[in-house]
């Protein structure tokens, strides 16, 4: 039986921690062939608020045995909103029958740009299990 955690994705303004309404969220996982493969292209609602999204995630039992494989999928998750810099989160954990919450403080833009926007990138460590 497959198995699957979810994940909802909080995108503020970063000082203000304002909810920004509009944001595209886009949630994708690498292959065996390393392609991106896209899982949830969605928007933020009024509270800043995408998701739940329902994601694959190994078998949690995993966890109980050394030397197997880890007991969740790594995720990429990039959140962009005009006048704001573009959010990429990489390593994203989801843990089977877990709901997992991203917070995304987005950072304005201080001088608008005619090119592609600035990017920030947080790279997520796994969790010590």
């Amino acid at each position: 039986m497959a198995q699957s955690g979810s994940l909802i994705v909080r995108v503020y303004a970063s000082r203000a921690q304002l909810p920004i309404q509009g944001a595209t969220v886009l949630v994708s996982q690498r292959d065996g062939q390393g392609q991106n493969q896209l899982y949830s292209a969605l928007v933020t609602d009024e509270s800043g608020i995408a998701g739940p999204i329902s994601l694959p995630a190994p078998d949690a039992d995993l966890s109980q045995n050394p030397g197997t494989p880890l007991p969740f999928a790594s995720y990429s998750l990039v959140v962009e909103h005009p006048g704001y810099q573009v959010a990429l989160f990489q390593d994203l954990q989801i843990f089977s029958d877990v709901e997992t919450t991203q917070s995304v403080p987005l950072i304005p833009l201080s001088i608008p740009q005619q090119s592609s926007p600035e990017q920030q990138l947080t790279q997520v460590t796994p969790q010590p299990l």
